[in-house]
């Protein structure tokens, strides 16, 4: 027998599913069994400062076996958590999250549901979640010309795998295959046949290393991938074709051979290494033998002093970086490790941002569940209507792998429950949906690739796919790439995962770009995803899940605006699934259509628009 009935992400329980606004009054029903009749339920919420809240929620008869128990509340902005107790039962008197994430009962130890509440109702970019978003290391996607080497930097041949560490065993970064600006340009018109909306850069701003999170010279392209003019003309042909530029922005630390720190003199004698008169000196945080504060113990990257309102200015004052680029073309900022910039300087980028470009996108990148992350001991905002458009949806990148690999359908249950409970419909709707980057194994290798993470990266380099496992993987990645296009948020490819690229960690998964040698199939297949990505039911459309059981995952995407309904079915199981539908309904890839019930066959998938 089923005691106790509850779920938030149903709105029949909770009338506002996911994160609400301040001071907006919501309903909660919570079913209770009439063979439990208590006398008295209190909804229980409690916050971050440590207040408790009660509400006696008031008993409301049904025609059924179960009684329903209701309380209407509104809360102001902050991050809360509740659970049930009833008085007046002998026993288990609280009710809580299960295992299930629905209503459990509990002797004690009552585990508890989140609560966000966000500041207000928050505007985000229109275009950011439509049509799908590329990711591009300049270096590596496409070269028109030659370039030429600087420094002692080598230049390899188009192809090759990269090199992992120089001959004497130091990891340098500093080999280079000649990818540029130019030859984005030139590929411009295959990335619309992917339905491409929205460019997201790597770093492209000068810096010794070849990813280039180690900023020289915020106000200067790399000269090995082009000028200011080229970015600008990128910007321009992109626009022209419906795209917008997203660029990363490393604002947390620099390159310890920056002109703002200058270690080792490459820019003459000042900088905040060598002087402590330099006009960058409190941008950083030294001891006093001039140790200095680096990001996770990197020497060669010496961390932003967030506080420093020098830094501040020149980042987000009048013309300073962070305008100055959206001014020059952009769209965008996707903030690397956000979580390590502290608020102050944080808003002051968002609000620079803005001001500059009402319209332009900021994506944080965060690894975790960014409606609750705790950073450095600080609950962080970056969701509560002020701050971030949308983060890295990296909860989601592991939920979508493990049930392809395995068929766990309750592990990508339980991750996208957190994602609809926890988030405001603004940011769930915008989520940058990953499934392998720059940080990442490639998402064939880590579908079907060897085990290898605690091996050394002299082993990774000599492991490949046996062609059985490059079968299997393409076969796991089109059910990822199937849940990746047509879940809530939007997706994020990152170059050449969509002709079938392998390779373990940095720097493996950061190979060539493979013109000519594509996986044709695959690409084909991504092209026919990417058109899913002008429906309106797949970018705002609402989501309720269907099925998450036998290695199936089902939901259903609605959009009243548009009148459009999709079921989405995903099997990984090794039986046929059925799952039963209401109406009638075409398969989008097939033609086929379904009544009453459609059956999808082992690793195999089905995308229903409702007639």
């Amino acid at each position: 027998m089923q005691y106790v009935r509850y779920n938030p992400t149903d709105e029949f329980y909770k009338s506002i599913v996911g994160a609400v606004s301040e001071n907006t009054r919501f309903g909660i029903r919570l079913q209770i069994n009439k063979v439990v009749n208590p006398l008295r339920v209190t909804l229980v919420i409690y916050g971050d400062d440590g207040q408790t809240l009660d509400y006696v929620m008031y008993k409301e008869q049904s025609a059924d076996d179960y009684d329903n128990y209701l309380a209407d509340i509104s809360l102001k902005k902050g991050l809360y958590f509740y659970y049930f107790k009833m008085d007046g039962v002998p026993y288990e008197r609280f009710i809580g999250m299960g295992t299930d994430k629905k209503a459990s009962l509990f002797y004690d130890n009552v585990r508890a549901w989140q609560l966000s509440v966000y500041k207000k109702k928050y505007q985000t970019p229109e275009w950011l979640n439509k049509g799908v978003m590329y990711q591009i290391m300049t270096d590596r996607f496409c070269k028109v010309g030659e370039t030429k080497a600087t420094e002692d930097k080598i230049m390899r041949n188009w192809g090759e795998q990269p090199f992992y560490r120089d001959e004497d065993g130091v990891v340098r970064n500093r080999d280079f295959f000649g990818g540029n600006l130019q030859g984005i340009i030139s590929k411009l018109d295959y990335l619309q046949t992917l339905n491409v909306k929205t460019l997201y850069l790597n770093p492209i701003f000068k810096a010794y290393s070849n990813h280039k999170y180690d900023t020289e010279d915020y106000e200067q392209i790399d000269p090995m991938f082009g000028t200011q003019e080229d970015f600008e003309k990128l910007c321009q042909e992109a626009e022209e074709r419906g795209m917008k530029v997203v660029l990363d922005g490393v604002f947390n630390h620099v390159g310890a051979t920056s002109k703002y720190f200058n270690k080792g003199n490459k820019y003459g004698e000042g900088g905040a290494y060598n002087d402590v008169n330099s006009p960058y000196r409190n941008w950083f945080n030294f001891d006093g033998n001039n140790n200095y504060e680096c990001w996770w113990n990197f020497e060669t990257l010496p961390r932003i002093n967030a506080e420093s309102a020098g830094a501040q200015k020149y980042l987000c004052g009048k013309g300073g970086i962070v305008p100055r680029w959206l001014q020059a073309g952009a769209n965008g900022w996707r903030l690397d490790v956000v979580d390590e910039i502290a608020d102050c300087m944080l808003d002051k980028i968002v609000s620079s941002a803005k001001k500059a470009k009402p319209d332009c996108a900021i994506i944080g990148e965060v690894w975790e569940d960014a409606s609750n992350k705790v950073d450095y001991g600080v609950r962080r905002r970056y969701l509560d209507g002020s701050q971030l458009d949308s983060v890295m949806n990296y909860p989601l990148t592991n939920g979508i792998v493990e049930f392809a690999r395995s068929g766990n359908a309750k592990a990508l249950s339980d991750v996208v429950f957190d994602i609809v409970n926890n988030y405001p419909l603004f940011a769930r709707n915008n989520l940058m949906n990953i499934l392998g980057t720059h940080d990442t194994l490639r998402i064939l290798t880590n579908l079907a690739g060897d085990r290898l993470d605690n091996d050394s990266k002299d082993i990774m380099s000599r492991t490949k796919l046996s062609e059985a496992q490059y079968v299997h993987g393409t076969k796991l990645l089109k059910l990822a790439a199937v849940l990746q296009y047509t879940m809530f948020g939007f997706p994020c490819v990152f170059y050449g995962d969509e002709v079938g690229m392998e390779g373990y960690k940095d720097p493996f998964c950061r190979g060539c770009y493979p013109w000519g040698n594509e996986n044709v199939e695959l690409l084909d297949f991504y092209r026919r995803l990417g058109k899913l990505r002008s429906m309106p039911v797949f970018t705002d459309g609402d989501f309720h899940e269907l099925a998450a059981e036998l290695g199936a995952y089902a939901f259903v995407r609605s959009s009243n605006s548009a009148k459009e309904q999709a079921v989405v079915i995903v099997n990984r199981g090794d039986t046929e699934y059925v799952l039963p539908l209401t109406g009638y309904y075409k398969d989008i890839f097939t033609g086929r259509r379904y009544a009453d019930s459609c059956a999808v066959q082992p690793y195999g998938y089905a995308v229903l628009i409702k007639i």
